[in-house]
């Protein structure tokens, strides 16, 4: 079975068409129930004097009845349209109606309020027009029956030259009408050429804003790429600057730690030695016991202790000088990287200055791999430890 309700809330597949005098067309139901309460409220704005709003309500009925019935599967929307159309035509037809978009319902709709109770006589003439047409005795006869009421009112016009004015008059409103039409399409091509220039311009505007749009985005693609290319040179520059400070500061950190070391290191072997030189050698000198033997020469232990503590004091002044050494060495390096980075930007800000051989010898000189600066020697000499262990193991 054809479901045929949901058109009732859906719009149409495809738009019904009718012609009642005037063309209307529908793309829904809800357009259809607009039309009709149109229709409705045309003609109580003139009175209904025939009942005519009830024929217009049947016409809903008939219509809702159409979407509600029971069809077989083969029914179509098509078929449904067809339907419809009849039924519509069929109402207007029968029941001799206006349409309200019609050129008698325009006419009718202007009338003025005050002269509304002409309309049953109105819609009289459109009907029996309808219904019989209007054959040349039917008009002279309206014709004869005008002269007769107008005379009857104590009004004497004669009927054919007031249909001259009246034809004479309608001809001149033919012709303003027809130079109105003509200055009208006149009008109409200026505005036609106007929105086609109007269309080239604007093509031609977007063909200029998409080569510009297209320029912009290039220069701006290249000068992030120029950013980010002097924002890692900047980064580096910065880096080594860094490191130089850095490395600057640890080598007079560490100079003077060396220079304070070796000061007290010569201040406390001084005190030692006088110690030593000037023990006394007398008997209940505890202490002198200790340190010498009989002859009053030093014991070797004392010796061994001595060489000991200022081989250690040695090692560990040496140490901190070579840290010291090596922190010279790398804020040399590190400022000379930094002028190497700084020349070499100053070359690229230059146009046709570096070639690409160029380059290849620039470039491995500043990112060369950093040396820990220390002093490498050939060959150690042997500490005192070392002298007395060969002694003992020869």
């Amino acid at each position: 079975m054809a479901n045929m309700k949901k058109y009732l809330k859906d719009d149409f597949p495809k738009i019904i068409s009718i012609d009642v005098g005037a063309k209307y067309s529908f793309k829904s139901y809800e357009d259809i129930t607009k039309w009709i309460d149109q229709e409705y409220e045309f003609y109580g704005k003139l009175g209904n004097p025939y009942n005519h709003q009830a024929q217009i309500n049947s016409i809903k009925s008939l219509i809702d009845s159409l979407f509600n019935r029971n069809t077989h599967e083969n029914f179509t929307f098509e078929n449904l349209s067809s339907d419809i159309i009849t039924q519509i035509n069929r109402v207007y037809t029968s029941n001799k109606l206006i349409s309200s978009k019609s050129k008698e319902g325009i006419w009718l709709a202007k009338q003025p309020i005050k002269t509304r109770h002409y309309s049953e006589g109105y819609l009289k003439y459109f009907i029996d027009k309808k219904q019989n047409g209007t054959p040349k005795s039917h008009f002279d006869k309206k014709i004869g029956e005008l002269s007769a009421f107008i005379f009857d009112q104590d009004i004497n016009p004669d009927i054919e030259i007031e249909k001259e004015k009246f034809n004479a008059f309608y001809d001149e409103i033919v012709k303003q009408k027809d130079a109105l039409m003509n200055d009208i399409l006149a009008q109409k091509q200026k505005n036609t050429n106007f929105l086609k220039k109007a269309d080239e311009q604007n093509e031609e505007i977007i063909k200029r804003f998409d080569e510009e749009f297209s320029r912009h985005k290039k220069q701006m693609k290249q000068s992030e790429e120029f950013y980010e290319k002097k924002l890692a040179v900047k980064n580096a520059v910065t880096y080594w600057k860094n490191k130089a400070r850095s490395h600057y500061l640890n080598s007079w950190i560490f100079g003077i730690i060396a220079a304070f070391l070796l000061i007290f290191s010569f201040y406390q072997i001084t005190n030692i030695a006088d110690y030593i030189l000037n023990l006394d050698m007398n008997p209940d000198n505890k202490k002198a016991k200790r340190l010498l033997d009989e002859n009053g020469a030093l014991q070797l232990w004392v010796y061994g202790f001595f060489l000991v503590g200022v081989t250690l004091v040695i090692w560990f002044i040496r140490l901190i000088v070579k840290v010291f050494l090596s922190n010279l060495h790398l804020h040399s390096d590190a400022k000379e990287r930094e002028t190497m980075i700084l020349t070499y930007l100053a070359f690229e800000r230059e146009e046709k200055t570096l070639k690409p051989t160029d380059r290849d010898l620039i470039l491995p000189s500043i990112f060369r791999v950093t040396t820990n600066g220390y002093i490498k020697e050939d060959s150690s000499p042997n500490s005192p430890i070392n002298i007395i262990a060969k002694k003992f193991t020869d």
